[in-house]
């Protein structure tokens, strides 16, 4: 077991799984959760109002109007699912679904940055605590992935 400094949390590789801890997903999800249902209430809302007033004055205005007002429910929905209900929660990463690792340092910051590309399309960045990155970089090349800067 290898563990790791975060800038925000500590990272394990047990066995061939790595584990993020103490991060803030819980509060992100908590967070994008909150804000798709209360934008989602919000734009039912406006699409009920332009509904009534399409039936009341039969103007295409409204009609206009709720349309876009159901497009926005239907992009909260989708914010409410991606980003609330599956991707934030990504703490515990198989090292086989790493297609490659992307190491930046960034010269303003003293923490250098490590983008995990999953093979199922979706990134991961980690934020070390100093030079941290490069033991974890070895310790993924050990297992094969390929690292790139």
């Amino acid at each position: 077991m290898k563990t790791f400094q975060l800038k925000t949390g500590t990272l394990r590789i047990e066995n061939d799984t790595i584990l993020i801890e103490g991060d803030k997903a819980r509060f992100l999800k908590v967070v994008y959760g909150v804000a798709a249902i209360c934008w989602g209430l919000f734009f039912v809302f406006q699409g009920y109002l332009h509904y009534a007033n399409y039936r009341i004055t039969q103007k295409p205005v409204h009609a206009v109007f709720l349309a876009g007002s159901l497009l926005a429910i239907a992009f909260w929905v989708w914010v409410g699912y991606a980003l609330a209900m599956k991707s934030s929660g990504l703490n515990k990463i198989p090292l086989q679904q790493i297609s490659r690792a992307q190491k930046v340092f960034r010269p303003t910051k003293d923490a250098p940055l490590i983008t995990l590309h999953l093979k199922d399309n979706r990134k991961r960045t980690l934020e070390f605590d100093k030079l941290d990155d490069l033991h974890f970089a070895d310790s993924l090349a050990g297992w094969g992935v390929p690292i790139t800067e």
